[in-house]
């Protein structure tokens, strides 16, 4: 598989407008193509109502006010009124429906996001930080909900009322019209201006933001050893840090912000000062008519509220497409391989002889040139119905190869053979499903009971879990839960024990039937009651299968057929454990260091 990289999340700095982006967002939009269609009607109607009421302002002055006509200025004021009914009608309307818009494309968006994540390989989550995914399923797909709702459809509003505004004024007098647009550059060019500073400010800021999210997600898994090891004031000194930079970074777009808007009204304010000071004149010169001028005083203090507008717009759209590239760039990334129908296992063909066969890997995450491999030229045969136990230290290579097995990564170089068939020519799916893991730190999701104990074996009846209870002395935990396999299971099974939480694991794995069993043994203390029905569950699991053992008591390792003793990465020793004993290698060592009640990998190297 090739290299996942990390930069492909930062922010992308490429065309304002991609057309390739613009055409893979239309799929979301179709099944809200009536609703858009009606919201643009809508964004046509207010627009045309905005730009008519200065008109029936000046109309008013002239035909009603000056010549003192109360029924006609009756009547345009409910005109007035009526279409200022009308235009607020249309905005809330279309507003409602923009929103529906947004939210419906963000929901598509985000389960396609998630879908897709969750079958990426593991090593897009070893070399992607689990901030920086968070940022890509909730604020980028926030940007294009705010794309759609007050986007593109809203600027498309203000671009009709600029082009109808200064359309309207050099259209009732060009002159004055003319003089009164001058400022209209200066509002372009410090729309513009801002729009640069801030799309960099707020880039920078979101940066920030996403190491900041992956922190505190570091800190809330890891809370038991932050607060176990007193590093609370600590972690919060860091989490203070990151605070400060976000907060910085957003100081400075606000400040930006801040300045752009004040700057807008001044150079709205001055095209009404304008129109102020010329006005008179051509009204003395009779060139225009009173309501005329009036008429254009509504429509210079029009004019700058849309170019205000157009410019976060403008930003919104601008995050909204670079969120979209970042989003199908991960969506377009490499998933883990489908289904291989040619290589199908029957369910009741046996998984047959394991082999390892001259295998080097190096874990892909470092850039460094030197890292050293986890696996070097391992060899290895697990033959049916045979128990092999793995032993060495921390970093020995034991959960590499258990990796390896599972195809959450394949060798760098050699193979890994089943059946005589190279691991690669499996369906991964059917792979797992007749693997069975057993991890030394369980993992257990938030619901029921039985929802748990089912996981790796949909639509299995009460009575099979019962039984399966039964085998792995889980029963004896159930008989003293009330709700028995109702019990709701808190975030990671935090209200059951660890003991317990083991036994549950035992239990998952037996009730998945699986030709294979691969055993993490837990190292963790625990009471004699809960040691006792581990044991009963280990003998049960392990009853008339292939076992793959990472080996942590001598218990186990007495009784395995085969012994695999690794360092650095390298079998150094194989054998049983009188034979291995007689040697006085690397095993015998842990022994005598470690005696009889030892632990075989925490041992001093």
């Amino acid at each position: 598989m090739s290299r996942i990289k990390q930069e492909m999340f930062d922010d992308l700095n490429g065309k304002p407008f991609d057309p390739r982006v613009a055409h893979r967002l239309l799929p979301y939009l179709r099944s809200n193509l009536v609703r858009l269609g009606f919201s643009l009607i809508l964004v046509f109607v207010s627009a045309g109502i905005a730009l008519y009421t200065p008109r029936l302002l000046g109309k008013i002055v002239d035909k009603a006010l000056l010549p003192r006509d109360m029924s006609l200025l009756y009547e345009l004021t409910l005109v007035y009124f009526g279409l200022e009914v009308l235009r607020l009608i249309s905005v809330f309307v279309q507003s409602y429906q923009l929103q529906r818009i947004g939210q419906m494309v963000m929901q598509s968006i985000r389960k396609d996001l998630f879908a897709r994540i969750m079958r990426m390989p593991i090593p897009f989550f070893d070399q992607n930080p689990s901030g920086k995914l968070v940022t890509r399923v909730t604020n980028d797909t926030m940007n294009l909900s705010e794309l759609f709702s007050s986007g593109f459809v809203m600027l498309l509003s203000d671009i009709i009322l600029i082009v109808g505004v200064i359309g309207a004024m050099l259209a009732l007098h060009f002159k004055l019209g003319l003089l009164v647009v001058s400022v209209f550059p200066l509002m372009v060019f410090a729309m513009f201006y801002f729009s640069g500073k801030l799309r960099v400010a707020f880039r920078s800021s979101r940066e920030v933001l996403a190491k900041l999210n992956g922190f505190f997600a570091e800190q809330m898994s890891g809370m038991p050893v932050v607060q176990l090891m007193e590093r609370e004031k600590f972690e919060r000194e860091n989490y203070e840090r990151f605070s400060l930079d976000y907060r910085e970074k957003q100081f400075k777009g606000v400040y930006l912000y801040s300045l752009f808007h004040p700057t807008i009204t001044i150079l709205g304010g001055i095209s009404v000062a304008i129109a102020m000071w010329f006005g008179p004149a051509y009204v003395g010169q009779n060139e225009i008519a009173l309501g005329t001028f009036v008429t254009f005083l509504a429509y210079a203090q029009v004019l700058y509220q849309p170019v205000r507008n157009i410019t976060d717009r403008y930003n919104i759209f601008l995050a909204a497409m670079s969120s979209a590239e970042r989003i199908f760039s991960l969506m377009d990334m490499a998933e883990e391989p489908g289904l291989r129908e040619s290589e199908s296992m029957s369910r009741r063909e046996s998984l047959g002889t394991l082999r390892f066969l001259d295998v080097n890997f190096t874990y892909p995450v470092s850039e460094e040139p030197q890292r050293l491999p986890a696996l070097q030229n391992f060899s290895f045969e697990l033959k049916e119905g045979e128990t092999v136990a793995l032993v060495g230290h921390t970093g020995a290579g034991k959960t590499t190869i258990t990796s390896l097995l599972f195809r959450f990564y394949d060798p760098t170089s050699g193979a890994i053979e089943l059946n005589g068939v190279n691991l690669k020519n499996y369906s991964k799916k059917e792979l797992r499903e007749r693997i069975g893991f057993v991890q030394q730190e369980v993992f257990l999701f938030s619901g029921s009971l039985r929802e748990n104990l089912s996981l790796l074996r949909r639509g299995v009846s009460d009575e099979e879990i019962l039984t399966a209870c039964e085998k792995t002395g889980f029963s004896r935990i159930l008989a003293k839960l009330p709700q028995g396999l109702d019990t709701i299971l808190e975030e990671r099974g935090s209200n059951f024990s660890l003991g317990e939480r083991q036994i549950l694991a035992f239990t998952r794995v037996y009730l998945q039937r699986p030709d294979l069993l691969v055993l993490d043994e837990a190292t963790s203390s625990v009471d004699r009651e809960s040691e006792i029905l581990l044991q009963k569950a280990t003998q049960e699991l392990m009853k008339n299968r292939s076992c793959l053992v990472i080996a942590h008591r001598l218990e186990t390792v007495r009784h395995a057929d085969k012994i695999l003793v690794l360092e650095r990465g390298q079998l150094r020793e194989s054998g049983s454990h009188e034979d291995l004993l007689k040697r006085g290698g690397i095993y015998a060592h842990f022994v005598d260091l470690q005696g009889s009640s030892g632990n075989l990998s925490e041992t001093t190297h």
